[in-house]
């Protein structure tokens, strides 16, 4: 009787301990939940696949080809964001491209189209490093209304975007950058970006260094921005003496009922010898048609050495649905005989032209996004 109570007592204790582990457990198991679910990582993308024709250059006949992304790029991505508490958050993104026709990615490049992580505050503002863009392209995107934005065949590309400008014109990622953001002030907001540039062994340490800053305005369907660049470069590297390239933009957007208009006016020039300097502007429309957008766009460029040219491209943006989308563009190049302006991110290799040809291409494919 004794030995069956004894018995009775261990199998009793042996119940509670079970009991009891399994609360441990189950507390530990919503502890880890609550804080899983406080951050979250997303998967992104987009894929874009396009037929385009074109007379590229006056030394070849008009051609057909395969285009990828050319109303955005294909890329995919991952972004992450965790709840710190007291209204901290830390947060990263890792962005590459890739061919969909190929499925070539991004070059040498991983994450060819950025890499960041940074912490931010709704009071504070936000500061990121890594692999990014710096202040002056968003004031430059800000100005392109078109559905998505800097799309392959549109006037903004053509005469605006790094090809043109230089690695301190509009477009182009900088590596070991920082960042500071500011919160939004009543549609006020700005941002400081630097980056250390190439930092390589041989001691030019000053080579690809980059400061920039802008200043935005986005309110009661408007904005306005002004951003500016400075980016150094040897333009002789026996005497490490660093050149630099200075770039200024303006930019302003307005909507009104559902119609879009922007405009920008960016001037480039470098203190090296050769003088150069390069100013442009554009303007540019969406139009909502149907279901979907009509979209215009021209855009003018002067640069030293009597170079003129000028760009435009009218397009159109059919909804299939919200993610996915058919569209169509027109775009040509006019030149005059001091300008060897090619379509650079249509067929690479005319990124230039005979001196006063004028590049002519149409296009049509499907963007879808995930």
């Amino acid at each position: 009787m004794l030995q069956t109570k004894k018995r009775l007592r261990e199998g009793a204790g042996v119940r509670s301990c079970l009991r009891n582990g399994m609360v441990v457990a189950a507390l530990a198991t919503a502890g880890y939940s609550t804080a899983w679910a406080q951050s979250t990582v997303t998967l992104y993308g987009i894929v874009d696949a396009a037929v385009q024709y074109g007379k590229f250059n006056d030394t070849v006949s008009p051609t057909a080809m395969a285009a990828s992304g050319n109303l955005q790029a294909s890329r995919f991505g991952f972004r992450g964001s965790e709840d710190l508490g007291g209204g901290y958050r830390a947060n990263f993104q890792l962005e590459t491209g890739f061919n969909t026709y190929t499925g070539v990615g991004g070059g040498t490049t991983m994450f060819n189209r950025g890499a960041s992580v940074g912490l931010s505050s709704a009071t504070y503002g936000s500061i990121d490093a890594g692999f990014m863009y710096l202040p002056i392209y968003w004031v430059f995107l800000g100005s392109d209304v078109s559905t998505y934005g800097l799309s392959n065949p549109a006037a903004i590309m053509s005469l605006e975007h790094t090809v043109t400008l230089g690695k301190s014109g509009t477009g182009g990622f900088y590596p070991n950058a920082v960042r500071y953001r500011t919160p939004n002030y009543n549609g006020f907001s700005s941002e400081i970006g630097y980056s250390f540039g190439a930092q390589n062994a041989s001691g030019q340490t000053a080579n690809g260094r980059n400061i920039g800053a802008n200043v935005m305005y986005q309110r009661f369907g408007m904005m306005f921005g002004y951003g500016f660049n400075r980016y150094q470069y040897y333009a002789d590297a026996t005497t490490l003496t660093p050149s630099s390239q200075l770039t200024h933009v303006v930019a302003a957007t307005y909507a009104y009922a559902g119609n879009f208009i922007g405009a920008n006016y960016i001037y480039s020039k470098r203190t090296d010898s050769t003088n150069w300097f390069a100013s442009a502007f554009l303007l540019n429309a969406k139009i909502p048609a149907g279901p979907g957008d009509i979209e215009l766009g021209v855009s003018r460029r002067i640069e030293n050495g009597n170079a003129r040219a000028m760009a435009y491209d009218a397009g159109y943006v059919y909804f299939l649905s919200k993610r996915t989308q058919l569209y169509g563009y027109a775009t040509m190049i006019t030149n005059n005989s001091h300008s060897s302006q090619g379509f650079a991110l249509l067929n690479s290799n005319f990124a230039t032209v005979t001196p006063g040809f004028s590049p002519w291409a149409v296009t049509a494919g499907l963007r879808t996004s995930f």
